[in-house]
């Protein structure tokens, strides 16, 4: 049996689990339908999700349809959870991009196709409650030829939109939407069409599974979930219009780890997608950079809208394993390749401290946000050395909101946000150097470490190479200093992480038999920072990329309003009667600008952004953050607080 693993994104209440839950009753794979307002779908199976009609994490389910089974992951649909849409999106063969036929698209709508776009990610795109009041098929057909692409292709007629009385009618696939859009990207089907040679239906219909599979085009389905019209149409789409997992799979074991959850008992729950070999119960898997294996113990598969126990899976398809207890997400299994690099898109902006109301609960308040950050990663949980305050990164406000839900339903702990900050980033101006070794004044260690600093390309992070051979520095030292310095990087001169920085160990040397790795990554920071501080560092701001539409009459006020901001900006071009703006903004200044926006353009206007990179700041807007660690450079208050540590 073939499979396909397809992702359903939408905007917020555009009908997303709706139309998930009628996929699954329509198939056969469940009894009855589920109701968002009920709290009773298939998907959002947390109890805060059916509180709130949200999705607020991914989840995995099946049916099978035509003989060919379809594994669905269900995404959140709000911007402050899209860490959880990309990782979804990293092992999707297809997408159903879903639209309100009334609400139109909405800048997450935007957000979510330019995503799938940029990762070539095929799509169908399902214009949902043709029945609701309001509702207008062309106007949101056009919008979406307007301002996504203009390479889609519309399958079905609407009859009484916006009535209870709606039906579809099926085009032929002959229709000028079809010839026109065949054209553009078939050189050989245009010649033949220019040249009067006619196309019989088949072969047109061959054509349109071929380029949709690719994601040269984008079909477009129309469909009331909620009472379940159109959603055959869209069951026989996805077998028609989207690829296999098949046309995916390589040879040898290949997976990656794109979920973590944990059970009522605390076990953990790895979701791997495998793009090559299989993986049965008790065979043994390497966690990537730990050197150390872990046996699977135990399997679960997807079938029909359940998880049934099962002995093994394969190439193409969604498991769960158990038993892998320190597999992260974004780990690969197996061999990589350019499926299973993790993909990071969007990066939290906002730095917060966050605490228990009953202060004597913050360990367990650590404790619970460790689970948390195996599920989410780019939480980046950490804890100040001297005061002991948590901190995590977060997106945004309701992200924020619905932590605070979690932690207080799931482990009985209120907790509170201070200190919000912009996440920003340091990278070294020159070439730095600096060595210490062991016994001498300020160095108590049983360890000589030196170090090099110079700057890196932008965005490519912190490399770190060593000179010195195995033969000289055994690897156990070796990974002391190595680990030392990607823990003392993440706050350099101005406390902020230092990034786009290459670091050479160029020295290491100890004393047998009484250097321990202690004595290594204890010496180390002290290297680092004095490198660091004969290198000098910029500061550099997190960036977005904007898009903004706005009427010409408020076109002046806009033209202030981004100078003022620091945002840079090529020329506005005219799009009917509007005027789209298009450059980078700093996220500081930026962030209340879409209330703005929508305020002195009467909800006209739209004001899209996504990550973009970092950049450097010009000096007079540095910002500087308290150290959370006692700072290596103050080596006697260092050591200090090393050598009292080393006596508890």
């Amino acid at each position: 049996m073939k499979t396909i693993n397809i992702g359903i994104v939408a905007h917020v209440d555009a009908g997303k689990t709706t139309t998930t839950e009628n996929l699954l009753f329509y198939s056969g794979a469940i009894k009855t339908i589920g109701m968002v307002d009920l709290g009773n779908t298939q998907t959002d199976s947390m109890e805060l999700e059916r509180k709130r009609g949200i999705t607020i994490k991914s989840s995995a389910i099946s049916y099978t349809w035509n003989n060919v089974k379809v594994n669905i992951i269900d995404t959140p649909g709000h911007a402050d959870f899209i860490s959880e849409v990309e990782r979804s999106l990293s092992v999707l063969d297809g997408a159903i991009l879903v639209i309100s036929a009334v609400e139109g698209i909405q800048s997450q709508t935007r957000i979510l196709f330019n995503t799938l776009k940029a990762l070539k990610i095929p799509t169908i795109i399902f214009i949902n409650k043709v029945d609701r009041v309001g509702a207008n098929c062309n106007k949101v057909f056009e919008e979406i030829k307007k301002t996504m692409s203009n390479k889609i292709v519309r399958l079905q007629k609407v009859d009484g939109e916006g009535s209870r009385g709606v039906y579809l009618n099926n085009l032929d696939e002959t229709n000028d939407d079809v010839i026109n859009v065949l054209s553009d990207i078939d050189e050989v089907f245009l010649e033949k069409y220019i040249n009067g040679i006619e196309y019989d239906k088949k072969e047109i219909q061959e054509k349109l599974s071929l380029y949709s599979r690719k994601g040269s085009l984008y079909p477009v389905l129309f469909g009331a979930a909620s009472v379940g019209l159109g959603i055959k149409d869209l069951l026989d789409g996805i077998c028609s219009y989207l690829p296999f997992a098949s046309e995916y799979c390589i040879g040898g074991l290949s997976g990656v780890v794109f979920k973590i959850e944990r059970t009522n008992t605390n076990e953990k729950k790895v979701y791997v997608r495998l793009f090559g070999g299989k993986i049965s119960v008790r065979d043994k898997i390497e966690v990537p950079n730990k050197d150390m294996i872990e046996k699977v113990n135990k399997i679960s598969g997807l079938e029909n809208g359940k998880l049934v126990e099962t002995s093994s899976i394969e190439a193409g398809d969604i498991g769960i394993l158990y038993g892998l207890t320190n597999f992260q997400v974004g780990d690969v299994i197996g061999i990589a390749n350019d499926r299973t690099k993790n993909i990071s898109i969007v990066k939290p902006t906002l730095k917060t401290n966050i605490s228990a109301v009953n202060k004597e609960e913050n360990r367990e308040l650590f404790k619970a946000l460790t689970f948390l950050t195996e599920e989410d990663p780019l939480l980046e949980l950490g804890m100040d050395d001297g005061d002991k305050e948590i901190y995590i990164n977060l997106f945004g406000e309701v992200q924020m909101e619905i932590l605070s839900s979690i932690l207080d339903d799931f482990y009985g702990i209120k907790v509170e946000f201070s200190n919000i900050q912009t996440i920003y980033k340091e990278t070294p101006k020159n070439v730095g150097t600096a060595i210490m070794r062991m016994q001498e004044e300020l160095n108590p260690f049983w360890a000589t470490v030196g170090l090099k600093i110079e700057p890196a390309g932008r965005g490519e992070g912190l490399k770190y190479i060593s000179t010195v051979s195995v033969g000289s520095l055994p690897k156990s030292f070796q990974n002391a200093i190595e680990e030392a310095v990607v823990k003392t990087s993440k706050q350099g001169l101005f406390g902020w992480e230092v990034t786009d920085i290459k670091v050479t160990l160029t020295c290491g040397e100890f004393s047998s038999p009484v250097s321990t790795p202690a004595d290594f990554r204890n010496v180390t920071p002290m290297v680092f920072m004095e490198a660091l501080y004969e290198a000098k560092t910029y500061l550099l701001e997190p960036l977005h990329e904007f898009e903004l539409r706005i009427p010409q009459n408020v076109f002046g006020k806009a033209i202030w309003d981004l100078e003022t901001m620091r945002a840079t900006f090529d020329n506005y071009i005219i799009v009917e009667d509007e005027f789209l703006i298009k450059g980078l903004i700093p996220v500081e200044n930026s962030k209340e600008y879409k209330l703005k926006i929508s305020s002195y353009t009467e909800g006209k206007g739209m004001f899209l952004t996504k990550f973009f990179g970092y950049k450097e700041i010009p000096f007079e807007f540095t910002k500087t953050r308290q150290k959370t660690t006692y700072d290596p450079l103050n080596k006697k208050e260092y050591l200090l607080h090393k050598l009292n540590a080393i006596r508890d």
